[in-house]
């Protein structure tokens, strides 16, 4: 049971991280070409930018106003979503580990 409990912890840090920065973190701009319309990409999400928020304005908006109201298109890679995730649960779990054995540490 402590062990479920453990992975539950880092996996709701990890998912809580991930959505944060869609916030924080700024986009990476491209631009992808249409046939009549020239459509502006939004990379978002940190480590490995895992949603894409097409657009038709070159304004480099935050993240909300670009999700809710702007956007011709969004797209999820879900390889890059999960990437992300797990590397963000391992390096939360390196973080807590030595958070950890430096408790252990000091307390010895």
């Amino acid at each position: 049971m402590k062990k479920i409990q453990w992975i539950v912890n880092r996996a709701f840090v990890a998912s809580i991280l991930l959505i944060t920065a869609l916030f924080v973190v700024p986009p990476t701009f491209g631009i992808a070409d249409g046939s009549k319309v020239s459509f502006y990409e939004y990379l978002y999400g940190a480590p490995l930018k895992w949603l894409t928020v097409m657009t038709i304005t070159d304004e480099k908006n935050d993240f909300t106003e670009m999700f809710f109201r702007e956007n011709e298109g969004i797209s999820i890679q879900w390889f890059n979503l999960i990437g992300s995730f797990v590397l963000i649960f391992i390096i939360i779990s390196l973080i807590f580990h030595l958070a950890k054995l430096l408790h252990n540490r000091k307390n010895a």
